[in-house]
């Protein structure tokens, strides 16, 4: 696979190939190598035949949802038609490795300037639609809380530097890591933030981050007028609900969890 993708043999690319997986996933697995300059790199190679057999299960997914949508009207306000063709588009996305290497791309420019995080390298030679090659990364995975505290970094730090990172991708940049889950996130000396994975990304416009954060804001000082109609900018629907029962069932749920106690 690699040496048909890259049109070279592997011998000729690698100084080191590590043949057993350092991880593996049902879209592809990685590898650990090293470039014949030294440099430590990961290679996640996608597996032979995913793009076909994801085709073939989007196929009866989005042939069971159109039923679903059809037939069971309580599920009709799911929409699992758009569901599913959401999902095809991600994967769409995320089988094609060219797509994830512009993501980690984008996403270095815009932390360019944040000490507090760091971005793997790209290594465009060696990176094709199915193959792709980045830094290795000698982290702690975020879960692994034992090994933070032997290694002597902060939890309260890395928890703040998390939450803030996760804001300012939503509401500065509008372009975010959206998988961040611990396996995807490392924890480098100094309590700098890594992620590993950006086969998912999600974007959001500069209206809808206003009106998100509108929504929030009005929430917090109980604004509920406002807050109901800010929810429906945020929204889709068919037809308009009824706005005052909204704003009712809203008062409810601020009231009820606004100043629960931490």
């Amino acid at each position: 696979m690699i040496e048909s993708e890259l049109g070279r043999p592997l011998k000729d690319i690698f100084q080191h190939f590590e043949d057993i997986p350092l991880a593996a996933a049902s879209i592809g697995q990685v590898h650990r190598a090293q470039l014949k300059d030294g440099e430590e790199v990961v290679v996640k190679i996608q597996r032979p035949g995913i793009r076909k057999i994801i085709e073939v299960d989007l196929e009866i997914m989005l042939h069971l949802a159109s039923l679903m949508e059809r037939h069971l009207v309580e599920l009709q306000v799911h929409r699992p038609v758009r569901i599913v063709q959401e999902f095809a588009r991600i994967l769409g996305k995320e089988i094609d490795y060219t797509i994830e290497a512009l993501h980690i791309e984008r996403f270095a420019r815009q932390s360019m300037d944040d000490p507090t995080v760091y971005v793997p390298r790209i290594f465009r030679d060696t990176t094709t639609a199915r193959v792709l090659t980045m830094e290795y990364i000698d982290g702690i995975k975020a879960s692994d809380i034992d090994r933070i505290e032997r290694e002597g970094l902060d939890r309260k730090i890395i928890t703040a530097r998390g939450a803030d990172l996760i804001l300012r991708q939503i509401f500065d940049y509008g372009f975010f890591h959206a998988d961040p889950h611990p396996g995807n996130i490392f924890v480098l000396p100094d309590n700098v933030i890594c992620y590993i994975d950006f086969g998912v990304m999600g974007s959001i416009n500069r209206q809808t981050r206003e009106n998100f954060a509108d929504f929030i804001y009005t929430a917090v000082h109980q604004d509920e007028f406002r807050t109901t109609q800010m929810l429906l900018n945020l929204t889709e629907y068919d037809e308009k609900p009824e706005v005052r029962a909204l704003e009712k069932d809203l008062t409810d749920f601020i009231g009820q969890y606004l100043y629960v106690p931490h």
